[in-house]
């Protein structure tokens, strides 16, 4: 049997129906990888007979037939996201705390030469000094993304992440 519901109710139920989408509203997006990188460079790359891993264009890397470059997704600035990752200190201070780092999509990234495309590692600013106590364990970040380049002596980068929160990445 189906009642009928009054019509004083609707702006109630209207009001908690907004309410509850705006709470998901500043939920953060959870972010993977694959998808900072834009359509335009997720197409096929040349396969040369005999060619070296090292024939591949400057700032690019053929990973299982795709290619990955430069450029950043645009839709992603301004984004709340959490995004899992491995750290790369950049420096810290006296008592080991990182207040910067790179987040890079595996473990070693940037230790080895050549590292991930730009596309593929986030400069990450935290608002509050963290002290990091393996770089070989992964993490969750959350923070804004903003499509912004950042040009540092081990790696440069497309992404930048302000920081809220550091968590450890739980398999």
């Amino acid at each position: 049997m189906i009642e009928r519901v009054s019509l004083e109710l609707i702006p109630v139920i209207v009001l908690f129906c907004g309410t509850s989408l705006v709470l998901a509203a500043d939920e953060p997006r959870v972010l993977m990888w694959e998808q900072m990188i834009p359509a335009s460079e997720m197409e096929p790359a040349p396969v040369l007979p005999g060619a070296e891993p090292d024939t591949v264009a400057p700032n690019e890397l053929a990973i299982g037939g795709w290619t990955y470059g430069t450029e950043p997704v645009a839709e992603l600035d301004g984004q709340l996201v959490r995004i899992p990752g491995f750290v790369v200190p950049l420096e810290s201070d006296e008592g080991g705390l990182l207040d910067e780092f790179l987040l890079v999509p595996y473990a070693g990234a940037c230790i080895h030469l050549p590292p991930p495309p730009p596309n593929q590692i986030v400069y990450v600013t935290l608002e509050e000094p963290y002290e990091l106590t393996s770089m070989w364990d992964p993490f969750w970040i959350t923070g804004t993304m903003h499509t912004e380049p950042y040009l540092g002596e081990i790696a440069q980068t497309v992404y930048r992440l302000s920081a809220i929160e550091i968590e450890d990445y739980e398999y």
